[in-house]
């Protein structure tokens, strides 16, 4: 698979879709059945690869907000009936939902005392319930949906840290 380029200089999510996804025109027309993209506030990318049995696998997605929504594309390779397939999804939740958002950055502080940004996590959980346990006759254990995004030196570099240092800013403002 072709090593993508840093996402984190665009600012249309069509020019960063463009040299960042393996599949950027299925992405695109996925995301432009949903949403304007002049409208997207903000948004992020991730990708990566893993080994299967049946050979390399990779998974990409974009995370993008308009405001009132978040809207998630992913796709997945994947291996069904002997042959590999592609399998993606575009996903909106109202930013309504959300019921908890933590934007959390790590520093690196060095010999001379100045701080390095190493480390973003933005976690978010809503209130849409996935999965109930019972614990007792009259109670039950409820557990929603989480979303959680990092990017770090190792993982995205500075410029990916901050740009969802940005998205968690404009979503904690649209919420």
């Amino acid at each position: 698979m072709n090593a993508p380029q840093d996402w984190a200089p665009y600012m249309s999510v069509q020019d960063a879709a463009t040299v960042y996804l393996r599949d950027p025109e299925l992405a695109l027309e996925q995301l432009r059945s949903v949403v304007e993209f002049p409208g997207i506030a903000s948004f992020i990318m991730s990708r990566g690869e893993s080994e299967e049995s049946w050979g390399s696998a990779l998974w990409q997605e974009v995370v993008a907000t308009d405001g009132r929504r978040l809207i998630m594309w992913r796709a997945d390779d994947e291996y069904h009936d002997d042959r590999r397939q592609l399998a993606s999804s575009v996903r909106t939740i109202l930013l309504s939902t959300i019921t908890d958002h933590i934007l959390s950055t790590q520093f690196d502080v060095l010999d001379d005392g100045t701080r390095r940004l190493s480390e973003v996590r933005l976690r978010m959980y809503t209130q849409l319930v996935t999965r109930a346990r019972q614990t007792s006759a009259t109670e039950s254990d409820l557990y929603c949906e989480s979303f959680r995004y990092t990017k770090s030196v190792g993982n995205g570099g500075l410029a990916q840290m901050e740009r969802l240092l940005q998205f968690g800013r404009v979503l904690s403002r649209s919420m």
